[in-house]
């Protein structure tokens, strides 16, 4: 990573900081990997977003751990492991370029449905959690293992749904995701993604992800969900254009 100027280390630092805090808040976040893909190749990101994933949901776990809701959590995690492992495929077999498109389309995509979302709430419908969870799951899991990250707001939908307390829902997303991450660091491990690049940045980013987990928490309790999810819906559109310039 030694080509990044002085301004793009900057960049990095900001991201890692704000994308985490956001984290530390809520429980998951999705900006990380459209911002940083950039500035660099989305295979040296997302392996670098897992292992980040991984030590920041352990940091909001230590604190909340008590709060998981066992059951769901349970019964997607299985379906996480089967999108990983169609997700780990496409990302050992498809080029950067085509990563950074895909990636840039689901952001975007993604951002509109959430804005449009919060100006036009859609009405309480009852849906099955039996069919739901299978589908949160698997695609989750591919998501987060295609792009190494993404997929929190997919475990948000999901847990939304069984409307669980705000604490609880931050736990419970954050335990998903912190076994969502290992099956995916072990999938990057045997695709060999985790090269020179990855593991130098991984290092840069430890402490200022820890700050940024450190701050969110103490926004969690001041946290509008509303101007959050707005915030996040823009952030997503905005990074999204780029990476189908580039």
């Amino acid at each position: 990573m030694t080509e990044l100027t002085i301004a793009q280390w900057l960049f990095f630092a900001i991201v890692v900081f704000i994308s985490y805090a956001i984290r530390g808040s809520t429980g998951f976040g999705g900006v990380t990997v459209p911002l940083l893909a950039l500035i660099m190749s989305v295979k040296t990101v997302a392996p670098m977003v897992t292992f980040l994933g991984i030590i920041s949901s352990a940091m909001i776990l230590q604190k909340d751990y008590r709060h998981i809701a066992w059951p769901p959590l349970r019964k997607i995690l299985p379906w996480c492991g089967l999108g990983v492992l169609i997700g780990i495929h496409f990302f050992k077999t498809l080029d950067s370029e085509t990563l950074a498109n895909a990636l840039g389309i689901f952001a975007i995509g993604y951002g509109v449905h959430s804005m449009w979302r919060t100006l036009r709430p859609a009405p309480e419908r009852y849906l099955p959690m039996k069919a739901i969870t299978p589908i949160a799951g698997t695609v989750g899991g591919f998501v987060g293992a295609l792009f190494g990250a993404s997929a929190g707001i997919f475990f948000a939908m999901y847990l939304d749904l069984l409307h669980l307390g705000k604490v609880a829902f931050r736990a419970t997303v954050a335990a998903i995701l912190f076994g969502l991450g290992i099956m995916r660091g072990s999938g990057y491990l045997w695709a060999g993604a985790y090269d020179r690049d990855a593991l130098i940045i991984c290092a840069a980013a430890i402490p200022v992800m820890a700050l940024g987990v450190w701050a969110g928490n103490h926004l969690h309790a001041n946290l509008e969900p509303l101007k959050f999810k707005r915030f996040v819906a823009t952030v997503l559109i905005l990074s999204g254009l780029p990476l189908l310039l580039r």
